[in-house]
């Protein structure tokens, strides 16, 4: 299934809207496409997330970098979070 959906993005007219609304779709889709390209085990799936990616990148790189310095970010406050929440907490 998701690697039907990823062949979606091969096709130039849905190409074409995603770019005349990269501002609305990038930030909607780029963090389920950042985490299946560190964590999905399938290479076909890797290789046609990089390739929507790297579209993305192409299309509008200022905005790119910006999504995945927010994603980090936020990825990076999450970890102390559930860092904090298992951290055993001791009484004087």
């Amino acid at each position: 299934m998701a690697e039907r959906a990823l062949f979606l993005w091969n096709n130039e007219y849905l190409a074409s809207l995603i770019e005349e609304n990269q501002t609305v779709v990038m930030p909607i889709m780029f963090p389920a496409l950042f985490r299946v390209s560190k964590e999905h085990w399938n290479q076909a799936i890797l290789t046609l997330v990089y390739n929507v990616l790297k579209t993305f990148m192409e299309m509008n790189g200022t905005l790119f970098e910006e999504l995945t310095a927010n994603y980090k970010h936020e990825e990076a406050k999450l970890v102390l979070l559930v860092d904090h929440m298992f951290t055993p907490k001791f009484e004087k």
